[in-house]
């Protein structure tokens, strides 16, 4: 009786959930996801250890409890004897005030500024930035997706920056933010590969060259095979639809943006104008080497993940 009980509530609940507008439906999961208890990071980091508990220093799969540390498990590896926690060689390993992190991958959903996120969470400027880049480490290392569909891709290019630095390479003399790249110097420029499918799935890498033998090593290995590939004239992609069996759709004229009313790369040119308008006008500017971590982020952001998937995917156990 309480089971047709219950599926008569869910049958009423779901024809008005499917009546709803997208709006209405969102604001209902906001309420629901609001009205849920708060969980610790221990508590959401705890179950993606136990589910292949490891030494992270031998790898070896036998330990046992060794006490607490500030209320987090700690082990003691049967092999080699070292001690651990859940933490141990991930990312998020010696960072204190973790019950913070959950107000910072807010504040990281919400693309704030350093400073910003820094006076949300009542923090220093320098753990704000300390943060930052070891939520987004693991997800850089990690930020390759299989395409599939019809796939959207491009090369683009940025200035070549050391922000922050103290001392530039090479004795080279500091640019003024906001200055042009030398058409004369590959060395002052750094190139960026995007790739986007349909379905929103993306990848990107910094190249370390714009070459033909760049571009097929780093994107031919994530295509599905039988997909169709839209890019501009770089004959890389003409090889690579080749290798992957691929129809190759190629937008070289601007009178031709749109092939049959459905191949175009303008999602993926979208996006690279997005990301650069973020990174120069809302970043200020970017460090080189830190690229990696802001095309993670801003792929996190694309997908529109909450805060606590953000902590998920900034953890990253690995074996």
């Amino acid at each position: 009786m309480k089971t047709e009980s219950f599926r008569c509530q869910l049958n009423h609940i779901t024809k008005t959930l499917l009546a709803m507008t997208p709006a209405q439906r969102l604001t209902v999961q906001q309420v629901i996801q609001t009205s849920q208890p708060e969980i610790t990071i221990n508590e959401l980091i705890q179950p993606i250890f136990d589910s292949s508990p490891q030494c992270p220093h031998c790898n070896c799969s036998h330990f046992t409890k060794w006490g607490k540390a500030v209320s987090v498990q700690r082990y003691r590896c049967s092999s080699c004897h070292k001690t651990f926690n859940n933490k141990t060689k991930t990312p998020l390993a010696q960072l204190h005030k973790c019950e913070l992190w959950d107000k910072y991958a807010e504040c990281m959903s919400l693309r704030l500024t350093l400073r910003e996120a820094a006076a949300v969470c009542n923090i220093n400027l320098k753990t704000s930035f300390h943060w930052r880049h070891r939520f987004l480490m693991a997800q850089s290392a990690h930020n390759h997706e299989k395409l599939s569909g019809i796939i959207e891709a491009d090369e683009f290019f940025m200035a070549y920056s050391e922000k922050g630095s103290k001392k530039l390479k090479n004795n080279r003399k500091a640019n003024k933010r906001g200055g042009q790249m030398s058409k004369k110097h590959n060395k002052s420029k750094v190139t960026i590969l995007l790739s986007i499918d349909r379905s929103e799935h993306m990848l990107s890498q910094v190249l370390e060259a714009d070459t033909k033998a760049e571009i097929q090593a780093h994107l031919q290995p994530y295509i599905t095979q039988e997909s169709v590939l839209c890019s501009d004239g770089a004959h890389a992609y003409e090889e690579i639809a080749k290798v992957t069996k691929c129809e190759h759709k190629r937008l070289i004229s601007t009178k031709n943006r749109v092939i049959d009313k459905v191949y175009h790369i303008q999602t993926v040119n979208g996006a690279i104008a997005h990301f650069k308008d973020w990174t120069e006008r809302r970043m200020r500017g970017i460090a080189t080497k830190y690229l990696a971590h802001y095309l993670a982020w801003f792929k996190e952001t694309r997908a529109k993940l909450d805060k606590k998937q953000i902590l998920v995917a900034a953890y990253q156990y690995q074996h």
